[in-house]
């Protein structure tokens, strides 16, 4: 059957849409190339290629297709990286405003930081405004490290007085606990076991929850000038399967000790609902 020379021009146009777009559509995770991702060290994340975030990472390329170079830089340097486009992709980070303009961020572990002090230290310490009463001392944080909305109020005012020493990971931070020259740092529980080899040593220290609510959330983070709206839901898709399918779970029980393990995928957050009396 003859076809005419309009209906062949119209074939040639379809046929060539349909091999541009796909391209574009079946890049849902925005990584037609190799992604560009940075870990940071972090005892409970990352250590020595081992951690949460690696096996997270390993699977998310399984299950997306998607190659990932990665390499380890610290947090503050992380978030200069993701600003400059120099970076595609970090984990476990904490969204703040300012952070949100150029990243989109996808929760998938939540960490209950506390306050971790010496036995020595004021032993009817309870809160904050407790260590903040005690005259000279001072906290020892990670730089770059958001801690949440609960400690931010306290670290500016700390800061301000000239209290507040950054480092730029965990050893050297807890270095610094052991040395005297900090008499806090804020942190979780392995935080202190993975930096503080000796059991004798780290019994000079007490892990002070100080923090009410829910935990805050830890996410993958996604740098918005290489990502989409609609690419980073399809990451959230992936994330929520892992969820649901108990693969996250799974990766969570491999680096904590099954009490921290649970707590670490629970948000903290309790929704109420009431039973109403339906007539037949």
């Amino acid at each position: 059957m003859a076809v005419s020379p309009l209906l062949r021009s119209g074939l040639a146009f379809a046929l060539a849409a349909c091999l541009c777009e796909p391209g574009v559509a079946d890049d849902r995770f925005g990584c037609a190339q190799p992604l560009r991702l940075a870990f940071y060290r972090n005892e409970l994340f990352y250590r020595d290629g081992h951690g949460i975030d690696p096996d997270l990472i390993a699977e998310l390329a399984r299950r997306s297709g998607c190659r990932f170079d990665t390499s380890v830089r610290s947090r503050a340097d992380i978030w200069r990286a993701l600003q400059r486009g120099e970076l595609d992709v970090a984990t476990s980070g904490v969204a703040t405003d300012e952070r949100r303009r150029y990243a989109f961020f996808v929760p998938y572990l939540y960490l209950r930081n506390k306050l971790i002090v010496p036995l020595s230290l004021a032993p009817d310490l309870r809160s904050l405004d407790d260590f903040q009463r005690l005259p000279g001392a001072r906290l020892g944080v990670i730089a770059g490290y958001d801690l949440g909305p609960f400690y931010d109020g306290m670290l500016k005012i700390l800061r301000g007085q000239g209290r507040v020493l950054d480092y730029p990971d965990d050893a050297a931070r807890f270095k610094a606990l052991l040395d005297g020259q900090v008499q806090g740092a804020i942190g979780h529980e392995l935080n202190l076991v993975g930096s503080i080899a000796d059991a004798a040593q780290r019994r000079r220290f007490r892990v002070v929850d100080v923090a009410p609510g829910p935990g805050v959330g830890h996410g993958l983070v996604l740098a918005r000038g290489h990502f989409s709206a609609a690419q980073s839901a399809e990451w959230q898709r992936l994330i929520e399967d892992l969820r649901l399918d108990g693969g996250l779970a799974r990766i969570m029980l491999r680096n904590a000790p099954l009490d921290v393990a649970a707590g670490l995928t629970d948000s903290g957050y309790r929704f109420a609902s009431e039973a109403k009396d339906v007539a037949p």
